[in-house]
């Protein structure tokens, strides 16, 4: 897992991304990468920004760039699971459509998590709660989860911080209990899920 704080130095940039309608648009969506399409829009430009040439983390190759934004408040529904509430059920990031069709879970190369927005230092609760050692091979045959042997790695939601970690283990968002959470997770993959098969992006 890598953690750096303050990652995007243009703060204006990020002014823009708090204000933008299209940014903050639910659903998932792809990006082809810019070796393919220049970016034209607030996501693909931030996508490059971590992940291109001046990347904090290794070169890593991928076809291209699965994203969508998170958005809870302490009114969002919450889910109670071994002994904590989440916003975020506990999960493995995965091919949904994959797994709906063949029950098995295809997870992606490396996962991403960035908070753009100034009022989630104001926020409580709302931590990402990751297990490292913790993949789908735990499950139990009926696809449950089963309690984790090792406590999780939590990890607190700040004003422009960028997590890289492996976002096909174990992790959710713990309840927020105050305040507002808004951040945007980016999948990189070899294989396009197949939800964005065919689709033009």
């Amino acid at each position: 897992m890598i953690i750096i704080d303050n990652f995007i130095k243009d703060l204006d940039f990020l002014e823009r991304i708090d204000k933008s309608d299209k940014f903050w648009e639910r659903g998932y969506q792809w990006y082809d990468g810019w070796w393919n399409l220049e970016p034209n829009n607030l996501r693909h430009h931030l996508i490059k920004a971590i992940w291109g040439p001046n990347s904090p983390h290794p070169s890593i190759s991928c076809l291209g760039f699965e994203h969508w934004v998170g958005d809870f408040t302490d009114t969002s529904e919450s889910f109670e699971q071994m002994g904590r509430e989440y916003s975020l059920k506990l999960h493995f990031d995965k091919d949904e459509d994959y797994w709906k069709e063949n029950k098995t879970i295809l997870g992606p190369k490396i996962g991403t998590v960035f908070y753009p927005c100034r009022e989630i230092n104001e926020m409580e609760g709302g931590m990402l709660y990751y297990w490292e050692n913790y993949d789908s091979s735990k499950l139990t045959p009926e696809g449950w989860l089963t309690e984790p042997e090792d406590e999780p790695e939590i990890i607190k939601a700040k004003f422009n911080r960028l997590i890289i970690f492996d976002a096909s283990k174990l992790h959710g968002v713990s309840k927020v209990t105050k305040g507002r959470r808004r951040a945007i997770a980016i999948n990189l993959w070899d294989k396009k899920p197949l939800e964005f098969v065919n689709k033009d992006y």
